[in-house]
């Protein structure tokens, strides 16, 4: 299965494609509200090396059309590797792609009283590769309604990186795309606070986006935001500003000086996309030495 024009190749020029199909299944104590949301609330952006456990199970909020939560659905996580087409590309093996429990394909959870439903524990499979993942509901087949999220999930090659101290706070870049970059800030309690500088996909203006994110090991994952309908002072006015989600920023570094920004975005207009990009070390503040303890 190709993906989409416009993702870079990685680790060996390898893409897979994977989807994982939430199936909305009700059970005895479902709630009788109407689901009319599923939200992607954590586990999305998450790098693993190829075999190896993702730090985070993946996990959703389900509601309905005023918020609510709609508790006691069974949602199944099913990861989809590959659709054969009659003439086309033989499917990889489904061991390539990420995997629940004991290398099964499908799990179950249900959604729990704040409509959360989390999935089974998951494994990176054997080839390296970006692996896009959808998350889908259909709450009304008469009409053909269908909730959907997206997760985006890596898998590398070797060892993913160097645990994040207080020290790989800095402005980073990629030297061959000089003109945009990030700032990072690693804060109390295992977070990190990170910001975006760039531009539009079609250039036609300055942007950035960035937020918050939890520190797992190795590697962080930020859920980014970026805002509008906001305007120069004196016009700059609160209540036309608002927030949207632009989706995750995962990082990771090899050294003090050196790293790498997966990205995702779930924005198709315009399309950002999700690749990643290569990171070297701008600035670092006094007093932050990588060999200090955390």
């Amino acid at each position: 299965m190709k993906l989409d024009e416009g993702f870079d190749a990685r680790a060996h020029g390898l893409f897979r494609c994977a989807t994982l199909l939430f199936v909305l299944v009700a059970s005895e104590a479902a709630s009788a509200a109407t689901p009319a949301a599923l939200t992607a609330i954590s586990g999305g952006g998450q790098v693993a090396t190829v075999g190896g456990a993702f730090p985070q199970p993946l996990s959703v909020r389900l509601t309905d059309a005023s918020g609510a939560p709609v508790a006691g659905l069974e949602i199944g996580f099913e990861v989809d590797g590959c659709i054969s087409i009659a003439g086309g590309s033989p499917c990889p093996p489904q061991s390539d792609y990420p995997w629940f429990g004991d290398h099964e394909s499908l799990g179950v959870a249900t959604t729990d009283a704040n409509g959360v439903a989390t999935s089974p524990a998951l494994t990176a499979g054997a080839v390296a590769g970006a692996y896009r993942v959808f998350v889908m509901q259909f709450p009304d087949s008469s009409t053909g309604t269908v909730l959907r999220a997206d997760f985006a999930l890596w898998q590398v090659e070797g060892t993913v990186g160097v645990p994040i101290t207080p020290a790989f706070t800095g402005a980073w870049y990629d030297p061959a795309q000089s003109g945009h970059g990030l700032l990072v800030e690693v804060l109390p309690n295992d977070v990190l606070l990170a910001y975006w500088f760039a531009f539009t996909p079609d250039g036609s203006q300055q942007a950035w986006f960035g937020g918050t994110g939890p520190i797992l090991g190795d590697q962080a994952i930020v859920y980014a935001s970026q805002g509008s309908g906001g305007h120069w002072i004196p016009n700059f006015d609160p209540a036309d500003y608002t927030l949207h989600s632009w989706g995750t920023l995962t990082f990771t570094f090899t050294d003090c000086d050196h790293g790498r920004v997966d990205f995702a975005s779930s924005i198709t207009d315009p399309p950002w996309g999700w690749s990643s990009m290569s990171l070297k070390r701008l600035t670092q503040p006094a007093g932050l030495d990588c060999a200090a303890p955390r």
